[in-house]
């Protein structure tokens, strides 16, 4: 597949400001494994995902734009409080890192997306709070939500902990076919002396196949590295079928009785009506519901 770019539109953000003081994140996807990927949940979703970054296409910038997007996204964060959230999404969409440290409560940004043939793509990203005292608030946010990064700080080995007992399962719970990565934050840490402090990656990665991420990548706010990569990934997974795979042949299914008909799909001067194959013209979101 050829490398494309894209440009991403500079974001409009709706925040007071919670950032972690060192949010930052590292990036590495799974290697090729057949328990990656829930292929019965994410049947439109490359099975399994697991590419190497250098074959994400990079999404850049764009100019204000009238044009309506093509595709709206939502990406939704959670993960413990203060392991870097906010630092992740402000770093992406405004390009700078924060230093104080204001707990979030709920925020959302926006920005938009320039993909192939001009398509504009709208990107919301969610912004939670970890605390356990919004934990029957924050389920809101979840819904519509089209892919959930899963976040811990690589210097608490306790928010990867919860990862496993706390965040997935409560995705899982109401988000059950939801596409889910695993971002790991501030991995400028690891260039410390203290590493038996820090999260293993090798741990994370295991951790990431086995409660079904399909991606892992760490990265780092403060160094801006991987920023970029970990929501390419989650936007070229979610739109990969629909920018990427070939077009589906129609066939014509004849009307012998050559009636006019006005309905959606039929030739009013023909009455044939064009059929997908595989009965599916657009891409199909397994978007969280909340009832």
């Amino acid at each position: 597949m050829n490398t494309l770019l894209f440009k991403r539109k500079s974001g409009h953000c709706g925040k007071q400001s919670d950032i972690a003081s060192q949010g930052s994140l590292s990036s590495t996807a799974l290697p090729e494994s057949p328990g990656t990927l829930d292929e019965k949940n994410l049947p439109r979703l490359p099975t399994p995902f697991a590419r190497s970054l250098s074959t994400i296409p990079s999404y850049e910038q764009m100019k204000r734009t009238n044009k309506l997007p093509d595709y709206h996204l939502k990406i939704v964060v959670v993960g413990d409080g203060a392991v870097g959230k906010t630092c992740l999404l402000i770093s992406y969409v405004q390009g700078t890192f924060p230093t104080d440290y204001i707990p979030t409560i709920f925020e959302n940004y926006v920005t938009n997306i320039e993909g192939p043939n001009g398509q504009v793509i709208e990107l919301a990203l969610w912004d939670t709070a970890g605390q356990e005292e919004y934990s029957r608030l924050r389920p809101l946010s979840y819904t519509n939500a089209d892919v959930l990064m899963v976040c811990y700080s690589v210097g608490s080995k306790t928010s990867l902990r919860n990862v496993e007992d706390l965040w997935f399962p409560e995705v899982k719970h109401f988000c059950p076919s939801t596409p889910i990565m695993l971002v790991g934050l501030k991995s400028d840490l690891y260039e410390a002396d203290n590493l038996s402090d820090l999260v293993d990656p090798s741990s994370a990665e295991s951790l990431a196949k086995r409660l079904g991420a399909f991606a892992h990548i760490q990265c780092s706010a403060r160094l801006k590295e991987n920023i970029d990569e970990a929501f390419e990934t989650a936007i070229h997974t979610l739109l990969f079928d629909s920018l990427y795979a070939p077009r589906e042949p129609t066939h014509t299914v004849k009307n012998p009785f050559k009636k006019n008909n006005a309905r959606s799909g039929i030739d009013s001067s023909t009455g044939d009506t064009s059929v997908s194959i595989s009965g599916t013209k657009r891409l199909r979101k397994n978007k969280c519901i909340i009832m």
